[in-house]
């Protein structure tokens, strides 16, 4: 009799967790915490399960802040969206969600602390720019792809950008641009952006660019193939720790420049400067120079100038 009653009593307690979970799942929808987009669906509609809009942009709207809008399936959403308010965008796994821009900006991000996660950003080699933000808040891209802009990839100038598991590449100019605030960057690959530097040049295109009065953290990030791998200049500073700087036209690491007479500061540890037109570099000019600072452990081999400028070596243990 006490077997057959722990059997019921525990059967009643999943039964019981079992509509706990369903009747919040049902409330969470309802409230607005989960808007759905999908091929098939339409903007007239509410934006919930059953019921899908059409396009990111109108998820967004319909939402509350601090909501999250899910895409149900791959395809098309739009050619530009713009966020104002705290929300979570997420392409699941194994949905292609693509964002096709063939001009002006794909995500404009003005206010609230935004992630984008899973997304495809096409600029078609007329679109301008990926990801532009300028919010007070905080910015989170992961797991994202940014292809064919004209301009940057991503241009920050928020208060806190973070980005992780992200491929930007064949861009006209900057990969990703931070002219103000702080970054954290991890596990990127920045390609093929802005190609066209020639090894003495101060200009072209950048793979990752710390200017103004930025404080940026690479790690575990790639830039090939660009006109210059990673640059700090105009009063930056750029932390790079086990980063990879290779194929660059003109430099791998590059300190100083720019058009404001102030110091910047590149710091690059455990890391590999390899076939590029120069490996370090402590570019300086009439406006600007900076200071470079190598960790003894770093490898700077196989450029055709390995280092220009003064390079100073930091003992790490």
């Amino acid at each position: 009799m006490t077997k057959v009653y722990s059997t019921f009593r525990g059967a009643l307690c999943a039964l019981a967790l079992l509509i706990c979970i369903t009747t919040y799942a049902s409330s969470a929808e309802a409230q607005g915490v989960l808007r759905f987009v999908a091929t098939t669906g339409n903007d007239a509609n509410n934006c919930l399960r059953t019921t899908p809009c059409r396009s990111i942009q109108r998820g967004v709207e319909s939402a509350p802040a601090g909501a999250e809008v899910i895409m149900l399936d791959s395809g098309g959403y739009g050619p530009t969206v713009t966020i104002d308010k705290s929300i979570t965008i997420t392409a699941p796994s194994g949905v292609a969600a693509t964002i096709a821009t063939p001009s002006g900006t794909s995500i404009t991000v003005t206010a609230g602390n935004v992630v984008l996660r899973g997304l495809t950003l096409i600029g078609q080699g007329t679109g301008e720019t990926g990801i532009n933000y300028s919010g007070t808040g905080s910015l989170s891209v992961e797991n994202c792809i940014l292809n064919g802009f004209t301009e940057s990839g991503i241009n920050s100038s928020g208060t806190a950008l973070f980005v992780k598991n992200t491929t930007i590449r064949n861009g006209g100019l900057d990969g990703i641009k931070i002219n103000a605030g702080l970054a954290t960057i991890d596990n990127c690959r920045i390609e093929r952006n802005g190609p066209d530097a020639t090894p003495t040049s101060a200009s072209g295109g950048y793979g990752i660019y710390a200017v103004g009065n930025s404080r940026v953290m690479v790690r575990n990030t790639v830039a090939a193939s660009n006109g210059i791998g990673f640059v700090a200049e105009d009063n930056a500073v750029l932390n790079a720790e086990n980063c990879v700087a290779t194929n660059n036209t003109a430099v791998g690491f590059r300190v100083g420049g720019g058009e404001v007479g102030v110091a910047s500061t590149m710091r690059v540890s455990n890391s590999v400067a390899t076939n590029n037109g120069t490996g370090f570099q402590q570019f300086v000019t009439t406006t600007g120079s900076g200071t470079f600072e190598s960790r003894e452990n770093n490898t700077v081999r196989g450029n055709t100038t390995e280092a220009a400028g003064v390079i100073t070596g930091i003992p790490g243990t």
